[in-house]
């Protein structure tokens, strides 16, 4: 009897284990896999990039990735452990992460995110200023097509009392940086900074119209800056670029009704890299930030933080950085003035690496202390050429034909004032 009993509690036994094999643990599975880690975006292009990461482990196996490009997915399940993405737009930022999917559809906590660009083409002069992307309807409206941004600087460069609209144009996405100095930030590449001359007709009444003269341009490429020039045609509908200078006779009403005539000089490509120029090294010359941190014309707020709040400049606070004096604010020290004034229209070829031959000894910026400037020493003959005409003899040699005179009386009374 007791051996039967144990017969028939193992054929029990036997039948409990045979219904535990059936157990599938896919059916039953709400388990997640792990996240995806190590989570990178390569091989940029144009319209496309490559991602990777590191495979997820899952308690009965992974089937697969889903990818998330912007926040949403995308159609298809990724079975490998990268992917090319493709169809995208050139100079453009993209977000995105990946998740591991398994059997049951359980999905696992996202990736790191990662933004990326694609590749823009380099930027190139293009034969006319209508081509290069800068305005928008009439180009003679000079309306800053989306994506340009107005900036002005404190204290200007004279050039023969034309007026200056500046421009910037940054790659989508991306932004100037701060890099621990008031000088200039780090602009990306496929940067396009844009400065176009011209006169009003009439001072007196500036709706009567504008002539404008030459759109400069400056474009970095692979991390070099490129210097152009566009000549505005007669009609004031067009502006072609060349690389030869050239004179052109200007004539305007002043603001006491006189009409003034300029014998105004369009530079050649290499007067351009005259200036723009330290130690074979081209470089744009306003956009300093202690030239741009104070409050513009076009808003109530300090240009460096309005510049940050549309995304155009990054790690930068304004209290950090000093302020370039404006030279023509009579309430400023005078020393302050004339410190302002000749950093600005003099020190790009007054200072170390600078484009004046040896000899001269004069460094003029701002943050060269005065003892170490030549101002003193040099103090007779930089009135001299300031106040003179001459091609050979004046001073700045580029850029102007006339005297500016308002300039030169403050000149002279701090050269009095030493």
């Amino acid at each position: 009897m007791k051996k039967l009993l144990f017969l028939v509690l193992i054929g029990l036994m036997i039948t409990a284990c045979g219904k535990d094999d059936s157990y599938d643990p896919v059916e039953t599975d709400t388990q997640a896999p792990s996240k995806p880690l190590s989570f990178t975006a390569s091989e940029q292009t144009e319209t496309s990039l490559k991602l990777s990461w590191a495979a997820s482990t899952d308690n009965v196996g992974v089937t697969g990735y889903r990818i998330y490009q912007d926040g949403t997915a995308l159609a298809n399940v990724i079975t490998k452990t990268n992917t090319t993405i493709t169809g995208l737009t050139e100079g453009t930022a993209y977000s995105f992460y990946v998740t591991a999917i398994d059997a049951k559809n359980n999905e696992s906590a996202p990736s790191n995110i990662v933004d990326a660009f694609t590749v823009t083409q380099p930027l190139s002069f293009l034969p006319l200023l209508s081509e290069m992307g800068v305005f928008t309807g009439t180009l003679s409206n000079l309306t800053p097509t989306q994506g340009v941004q107005l900036y002005e600087i404190n204290s200007t460069l004279f050039s023969d009392y034309t007026y200056k609209q500046r421009l910037i144009r940054l790659p989508e996405g991306q932004s100037m940086r701060y890099n621990n100095t008031d000088l200039l930030p780090t602009f990306p590449d496929n940067t396009l900074i844009s400065k176009t001359f011209y006169y009003n007709i009439d001072e007196r009444d500036p709706s009567l119209g504008k002539k404008i003269i030459e759109t400069r341009i400056l474009l970095k490429v692979d991390g070099q800056w490129l210097v152009g020039d566009y000549i505005w045609n007669a009609a004031q509908t067009e502006a072609t670029y060349r690389e030869t200078g050239s004179t052109e006779a200007i004539s305007y009403i002043d603001k006491n009704g006189d009409t003034q005539n300029v014998n105004y000089q369009i530079p050649s490509k290499q007067d351009c890299f005259t200036c723009h120029n330290n130690n074979a090294t081209t470089f744009p010359i306003g956009p300093k930030l202690r030239n741009l941190n104070f409050v513009p014309s076009y808003t109530t707020q300090n240009q460096l933080d309005y510049l940050a709040s549309v995304g155009l400049l990054q790690g930068v606070n304004p209290s950090n950085v000093s302020a370039l004096p404006n030279w023509e604010d009579q309430t400023l020290l005078i020393k302050d003035r004339a410190r302002a004034y000749v950093d600005v229209n003099c020190a790009h070829c007054h200072q170390p690496g600078g484009s004046v031959p040896s000899g001269f000894n004069l460094d003029l910026r701002l943050e060269t202390d005065f003892n170490n400037t030549g101002i003193y020493t040099n103090r007779g003959e930089i009135i001299a050429r300031f106040q003179s005409t001459l091609p050979t003899y004046r001073m700045p040699q580029l850029g102007r034909t006339v005297v500016h005179g308002e300039a030169l009386q403050m000149l002279n009374e701090y050269i009095d004032s030493l």
